[in-house]
């Protein structure tokens, strides 16, 4: 759930310029306590962000985006005996690390879950088409495999690509924005599976057609035995509301 004061706070902390960075009226709204206030002003806000914001927000116009669900390999094993500040220390760090990098490629986070983060590559924050959010989710996802393998703070990752929509909280008191869409019952779904220190892919989608023109290309070119990350092809176990019969891993070659 994309929550605009949440969105503004994460953007000052790691120093992320954004459209909602610099809007001034999100917190004094708030202040207000007032369910109509809140509810009449914000169509205002959403129209100085811009008109993406109004069409995607407001409007609820459908997005197609490239999303990431990324994760702390087995925390509840390996980090059990922790407890109260000390897991809310180990969190503070993982996101110093995971959300700038997220933010580096122009990723926003839509939710953070304790050790997971759902972030989009896509309307109305990225206003590039649908395989240059490919890409940039991509290469976010390599970066923080490569960057936390091995460690305390390793991760996997689902990653997928779909049409989504936002649709306004409506009791009026939050700036809430819901993504709701089929490719979030996939992506939850995939995680459900997904490899440790891993990209995790369903096949048959977009992110599977971009990965193969690039493996093309790389072979064309003569460069593919120095590919650092290697693809391996899975059978995809019975997920409810998942229609794939496949997934990929991709593993970096250490």
């Amino acid at each position: 759930m994309a929550n605009l004061d949440l969105i503004r706070k994460l953007n000052e902390k790691y120093n992320k310029y954004s459209p909602i960075s610099k809007e001034t009226r999100f917190f004094a709204l708030n202040e207000s306590f007032n369910s109509e206030k809140i509810e009449k002003s914000l169509p205002n806000v959403l129209a100085d962000l811009g008109i993406s914001y109004t069409q995607y927000f407001d409007f609820g116009l459908a997005a197609d985006v490239a999303l990431l669900y990324i994760d702390v390999c087995s925390f509840s094993a390996r980090f059990g005996h922790l407890v109260g500040e000390d897991i809310a220390n180990y969190f503070h760090k993982y996101y110093d690390i995971v959300i700038p990098i997220i933010y580096k490629y122009g990723g926003e986070i839509d939710k953070i879950m304790g050790d997971g983060i759902i972030c989009v590559f896509g309307p109305p924050y990225l206003e590039n088409d649908l395989t240059e959010c490919i890409e940039k989710a991509s290469q976010c996802a390599k970066e923080i495999i490569r960057v936390t393998m091995g460690g305390k703070f390793s991760s996997k990752i689902a990653f997928h690509v779909g049409t989504i929509n936002y649709f306004k909280n409506k009791t009026g008191l939050y700036k809430e924005f819901t993504m709701i869409g089929k490719p979030l019952t996939e992506i939850f779904r995939l995680e459900s599976v997904s490899f440790d220190e891993r990209i995790n892919y369903y096949g048959e989608t977009r992110i599977q057609n971009f990965f193969q023109k690039r493996i093309k290309e790389a072979r064309a070119i003569e460069t593919f035995n120095n590919i650092e990350w290697v693809h391996y092809s899975h059978i995809l176990p019975d997920l409810k509301g998942v229609d794939f019969t496949t997934f990929y891993t991709i593993m970096h070659k250490k």
